[in-house]
């Protein structure tokens, strides 16, 4: 089962209010395993309950802000296939993404909230 870090309430709080109602959840789904990806599945290892109410404060704004993101920028789309072949090989090329939220399709902000947790170094 996936963890959802933020709840409609919080939504409320910290959304930009764009998702209607009765997509609230969803998108809080989905951007929690976004949060969750960006910070190396070191929320879901740790346990969420186990975190500091800072830590927890931090990845609930980032859940609110990556859900907004996703209704807005959508998906995982292909705009990172930069060129592809098919013949006697195949190869897929990929454009370089600058910034490591552009990487992970994660919101600026909400990776601002997330590198604050401590929980995005790949140093730990």
């Amino acid at each position: 089962m996936i963890s959802v870090y933020a709840t409609k309430e919080d939504y409320s709080k910290y959304g930009s209010k764009i998702l209607e109602d009765n997509e609230i959840e969803g998108y809080l789904e989905l951007a929690s395993i976004d949060i969750n990806r960006a910070t190396l599945t070191r929320i879901e290892k740790r346990g969420f309950e186990n975190l500091t109410s800072q830590q927890k404060d931090l990845i609930i704004k980032a859940t609110c802000i990556q859900a907004d993101y996703i209704k807005e920028e959508g998906t995982y789309d292909n705009g990172d296939l930069s060129s592809y072949s098919i013949g006697g090989d195949l190869t897929v090329n990929t454009k370089e993404a600058k910034e490591t939220n552009d990487k992970l399709k994660i919101s600026k902000i909400a990776f601002f909230y997330l590198k604050r947790t401590g929980l995005t170094s790949r140093i730990v």
